[in-house]
């Protein structure tokens, strides 16, 4: 009896461990999703953003008039733009944290079905940038920095390159860093068959081509606070 007992509530544990199986796998999958730019609203051009990770601009989802406590959060681009394919349908606030952006960058989205959403926001400073390499991989890079309020102070410009497509300030995301302190424009040259970097990840760079990275970085102090903010990336063939 006490066998028959037994095989009867080890059937009935499994019958109830597939039908909690099948509960879960009924749940109705995400239906909507979001993506988007973050846009100075003084050029129209994105806002560039640190390399996607986590120090990276921190995006917030908190879905309104559900009760909803938890947001879903997920990383910007290091271009500005930002994608989310996997959120229900519904309305959501929109925050963007930790993000070299003036005041709170925040707004409100319905998500119905992939939904395309722009944001408009100004950054503490927009960096313009151009860069060469020479024959014997010289990389001279001239860049420029304009605060969006002449109140900011500029506390300091890096020039960086790395041999992966992700690059900001991170030791994890550049190769080499220059420092150029506070001077608005500028100028440095990489000298890359002496650089320690480069030499030793030499075989990573020819087998993506040939291809470096470059950017530059600048950082203001606004109320005792230091933001950073990015120029683009370019991309350069060395020899």
């Amino acid at each position: 009896m006490k066998k028959i007992y037994s095989i009867c509530l080890l059937i009935a544990t499994i019958l109830i461990m597939v039908a909690c199986e099948n509960d879960i796998d009924n749940y109705d999958a995400p239906n909507g999703g979001i993506y988007g730019t973050v846009i100075d609203e003084q050029t129209g051009e994105p806002v560039p953003f640190p390399v996607q990770g986590e120090s990276g601009v921190m995006i917030s989802l908190t879905e309104i008039e559900t009760g909803a406590t938890a947001p879903i959060t997920f990383r910007a681009n290091q271009d500005g733009t930002y994608k989310n394919s996997k959120v229900f349908n519904g309305f959501y606030r929109i925050t963007f944290g930790n993000s070299p952006l003036i005041g709170i960058a925040e707004d409100y989205v319905e998500i119905k079905g992939q939904t395309q959403f722009n944001i408009h926001a100004l950054p503490f400073s927009r960096i313009s940038i151009n860069a060469s390499v020479s024959a014997d991989n010289k990389v001279t890079v001239n860049y420029e920095v304009e605060t969006t309020d002449p109140t900011f102070s500029l506390k300091n410009v890096q020039v960086m390159w790395n041999f992966a497509p992700g690059v900001d300030v991170n030791n994890a995301n550049h190769a080499t860093v220059a420092a150029k302190g506070s001077a608005a424009t500028g100028s440095h040259v990489f000298e890359l068959l002496n650089d320690r970097e480069f030499v030793e990840n030499h075989y990573k760079i020819v087998a993506n081509k040939n291809k470096i990275y470059i950017r530059v970085a600048a950082t203001t102090e606004v109320v005792s606070m230091s933001n950073t903010n990015y120029s683009k990336v370019i991309e350069l063939t060395v020899n």
